[in-house]
């Protein structure tokens, strides 16, 4: 303030030969509008009182007094001073204004960006740290937010943080979910603007919790479908086989003389085709548990992808003799760094698939081609396809495409595909499944990524 007055009776020393005497009030008039627009009221009063005093004790006659020979004088110096302070006055509360119209502003601004923080938190501890920080910026005052279980999850002070003189409490009624406290004293702008910053916060608990409860039930949901799908396949899947293979053992035993040699040989053929199909059952069970639960370890190991379909063949030997099974496996297609029984059961659960949707005699596809540093392996059959929107829906557990097909012979758990995925994703590949080749059947397609021999197999 003194500087601005300085500067107003410098300019006025430097005018006072170029403007009529009278005009020079207009100098400091200036300069008590300079403090007021950048001070408030009390300052733009105790300078229209100093340029007062300066410009009669500077520029009126008798000068360096402050005694005042004419009236002219005096009554300009009345005006002066009566128009000093009126202009101080509402430039100052021009100023107050533009400052409060700036915290409401920046109020406003902090409010936009808390919601933004609060609809994109994704935990109850996050929405509380959001809420003190915003809130020790918004009231400038000492902050503490506590959980529901009274565990402090942020304080926020200037300085010595007392005991909070206000509290918000966070959540509904029927669930807590913390508490606010605020060192006041608080006025009413301040107490409604913690209160809505509170009312956001506990919207946004609340939505976390109400997910994290969907997300339990969807949990208890998944858990029971499982119960009953396992509940099922001991029913079914290992009832069924098991049944025809005591039949077939007792027809044996109680028979043994009256039963020809090409009927004991197709009894024979049951029991080993039907414990095959016991095994691979019990095996995608166990599979997916340790999938589901983490365990799974890979011992890996150097293979060749003609071994692994070799084996699988054999697994399927009895129910492949009625499609036909063409192989196309380029020549520069490497060794597999694989853990083999898992990748052999992945090819094993695929042409079950398909030999369950081809038509009989039909030919299902089998090629594998290196691209780029990705190795591919690709099953093709012609069966009635996947339909586009329901190709990520086959790989979820229990999802099953066509539920009472007329090749199975016990209800299907819809665990196969699942499983595929589980085991290839272990081995940091990826299956998909597409259109079959011209436009008929389904192709499920195996990438795993190409790993450089480093040993012998």
């Amino acid at each position: 303030m003194l500087a601005v007055l300085a500067i107003s009776l410098l300019l006025a020393f430097l005018l006072r030969e170029l403007m009529p005497h009278a005009s020079l009030s207009l100098v400091f008039l200036t300069g008590v509008l300079v403090v007021a627009s950048r001070t408030g009221l009390g300052p733009a009063l105790l300078a229209s009182l100093l340029s007062f005093l300066a410009f009669n004790f500077f520029f009126t006659r008798p000068y360096y007094t402050f005694k005042v020979a004419d009236d002219a004088d005096v009554a300009t110096l009345g005006f002066f001073l009566l128009t000093a302070a009126i202009t101080g006055n509402l430039a100052a509360r021009i100023y107050q204004e533009s400052g409060r119209r700036q915290l409401a502003l920046a109020r406003l601004s902090n409010l936009h960006e808390f919601s933004r923080q609060m609809v994109s938190a994704a935990s109850g501890e996050q929405v509380l740290q959001a809420l003190a920080g915003h809130l020790h910026r918004s009231l400038a005052l000492p902050v503490a937010v506590f959980a529901a279980d009274g565990r402090l999850v942020a304080a926020l002070a200037d300085g010595d943080n007392a005991n909070a003189a206000e509290s918000f409490a966070l959540g509904g009624a029927k669930r807590p979910a913390g508490l606010a406290q605020v060192q006041g004293p608080l006025d009413a702008d301040l107490a409604d603007l913690a209160r809505s910053l509170c009312d956001q916060a506990s919207l946004a608990l609340e939505r976390i919790q109400l997910v994290a409860d969907l997300d339990q039930a969807r949990v208890q949901n998944e858990a029971e479908q499982l119960r009953s799908a396992l509940l099922s396949s001991v029913s079914h899947d290992l009832r069924t086989p098991l049944a025809s293979i005591i039949g077939s053992t007792t027809s044996l035993l109680d028979y043994a003389e009256a039963i020809s040699p090409a009927d004991r040989q197709a009894l024979l053929a049951t029991v080993v085709a039907e414990a095959r199909r016991l095994d691979r059952h019990i095996q995608n069970l166990l599979d997916m548990a340790r999938i589901g639960q983490g365990e799974l370890v890979l011992q890996r190991q150097w293979v060749d992808l003609q071994d692994l379909i070799a084996e699988a063949k054999n697994r399927l030997q009895a129910v492949l003799a009625g499609v036909r099974l063409e192989l196309n496996i380029a020549a520069n297609f490497p060794l597999l760094w694989v853990q083999e029984t898992l990748i052999t059961q992945v090819l094993v659960n695929l042409l079950d698939n398909a030999i369950r949707f081809s038509p009989p005699e039909g030919r299902i596809g089998l090629r594998a081609w290196v691209e780029g540093e990705s190795l591919n392996i690709e099953l093709c059959d012609q069966g009635p396809g996947i339909p586009a929107e329901a190709r990520e829906a086959v790989f979820m557990p229990f999802h099953t495409l066509i539920p009472n097909h007329p090749r199975d012979r016990c209800q299907r758990t819809g665990l196969g595909l699942a499983i595929c995925r589980g085991l290839i994703e272990a081995h940091a590949g990826q299956i998909s499944a597409h259109g079959g080749l011209d436009g008929r059947g389904a192709c499920l397609r195996i990438v795993l990524p190409r790993i450089p021999y480093q040993g012998k197999p």
